[in-house]
């Protein structure tokens, strides 16, 4: 039915721009005191009110047109608000105020749509925002309140580098919950039947030497490497001969296009961000896991990789690192 309507909207717009022969023209006054010229052409009631089907034009106004079904004076069915701006308003009314329908905008390279419940031309109850830019998404759905999303989910997406990051709506106030350019848990990503799975850690140096360390092997494409454990650091990295291996060997990853920069005690050093396809330690196969690819040669396994667990425990006598699905 609503489809109807609109595609009846469309025919009497079409008709009644070329035959309007005697148009009514006023002048509105507003309660901020502006006077507009306005052109309407349209069915009238017995008290010459704007009733039925008509096209309100408005001359040297911000607002350009109001079409649609009238009654006394006010759009009350389907109908279109149109701005000089280019920002479209469509959908249903009632005695006036849009309630339900489409936003459309198109300004400065920036598409902006929105469609779902209104309060006039406010974002007002349940809908979905998108808003697209040279460099970016974000999308909007939940419930709104004066435009603004008050309880529902945020995906934002970054196109040159494919970052994208959602975020929960509560009362206004996002929380961040998930970001693909860093680890963190999700059950799924990681493959393997048992509970949890122990490595044995390759100790390097002594307390003696001051250079006591410890490695964890890692396999990745089936290039397996030694990974040094670095409990102080957020990051997890490869450094850059790991990486020419992984590269001939195929390996599978996704290029964020993102520089990022660390901080160790050489100084600083900018990497690459990357997502690679699968990382096996112990007898896990864990799924997309954030690495910064280094031009050093060192490779560090910090928190950065261990958030992709549920937990981990670290015994140091033992040599061991116990990880948790």
């Amino acid at each position: 039915m609503k489809n109807i309507l609109f595609f009846l909207l469309l025919v009497f717009s079409s008709s009644m721009s070329g035959q309007c022969e005697n148009p009514i023209l006023k002048t509105i006054s507003y309660t901020n005191g502006a006077e507009v010229k306005t052109k309407y052409c349209g069915t009238l009631n017995d008290r010459g009110q704007r009733d039925g089907y008509g096209r309100l034009e408005f001359i040297n106004y911000n607002l350009l047109y109001k079409e649609g079904v009238w009654k006394n004076n006010r759009l009350d069915g389907i109908g279109k608000t149109v701005f000089s701006d280019g920002q479209e308003y469509e959908g249903v009314y009632e005695n006036g105020k849009l309630v339900e329908g489409k936003f459309l905008s198109a300004i400065k390279d920036v598409i902006w749509t929105y469609e779902g419940a209104f309060n006039g031309n406010y974002f007002q109850g349940k809908g979905v925002e998108r808003i697209e830019s040279k460099n970016q998404i974000k999308i909007n759905d939940g419930e709104f309140f004066s435009d603004k999303l008050y309880e529902g989910k945020e995906t934002l997406l970054y196109k040159n580098s494919g970052v994208e990051i959602i975020s929960n709506f509560v009362k206004g106030i996002p929380i961040v919950v998930n970001r693909n350019d860093i680890n963190s848990f999700n059950v799924e990503d990681i493959v393997g039947a048992s509970e949890y799975t122990e490595i044995s850690l390759l100790q390097r140096g002594t307390i003696f030497d001051a250079q006591l360390a410890y490695d964890v092997e890692l396999e990745i494409n089936g290039v397996k490497g030694e990974w040094l454990l670095d409990s102080g650091a957020m990051g997890f990295t490869i450094g850059n001969i790991m990486f020419e291996k992984l590269i001939a060997n195929g390996v599978n990853y996704k290029d964020l296009n993102k520089t990022v920069k660390s901080f160790g005690i050489g100084g600083e050093a900018y990497g690459d961000l990357v997502v690679l396809e699968e990382v096996k330690i112990g007898s896990y196969v864990v799924k997309n896991v954030v690495a910064t690819v280094l031009d050093t040669p060192t490779s560090l396994l910090g928190t950065g990789f261990l958030l992709k667990f549920s937990n981990v425990i670290w015994n140091m006598k033992e040599k061991k690192l116990t990880i948790f699905k």
